[in-house]
């Protein structure tokens, strides 16, 4: 791997890790939408309305949830998706050539220039390159 190839493997690393890192920022984030226990509740005259539904069905624990200052404050907010699953899916979407050519343009162009980027190659030891350079010769 040349030098140029390593800067490139680096920097789709990098893209990869602040992809990631803003999806974690986006869907673990103590918000109303991101709560598991949260639910959607539409009135007769079509207001909606965001109410906790942590233990719902034992009437147990039932509040507005639909401010941001709610859920911060909230003792029973649960994300809906865990960081293991969302890591899964974006995994997923970047493997896809489609989804990756419309929502992660960066990697895409790293990917276009050098296609094997995503292929985490075991670095050689010095005695393997070594070896390498005399059995080309």
């Amino acid at each position: 791997m040349n030098k140029d190839d390593k800067e490139i493997r680096d920097k789709f690393k990098q893209f990869k890790y602040q992809h990631l890192k803003k999806i974690y920022e986006k869907n673990l984030s103590k918000l109303p939408e991101n709560c598991r226990y949260n639910k959607l509740i539409i009135l007769p005259n079509k207001y909606r309305v965001n109410v906790c539904g942590f233990d719902f069905e034992n009437n147990k624990y039932v509040d507005l949830c639909y401010k941001s200052e709610h859920s911060r404050d909230c003792n029973a907010f649960c994300p809906k998706r865990s960081k293991e699953l969302l890591k899964k899916e974006f995994e997923e979407e970047i493997l896809d050539s489609q989804i990756r050519s419309t929502k992660y343009k960066d990697l895409n162009t790293l990917l276009w220039i050098t296609p094997d980027v995503m292929e985490d190659k075991p670095q050689k030891t010095l005695f393997e390159k070594v070896l390498s350079f005399f059995r080309l010769r």
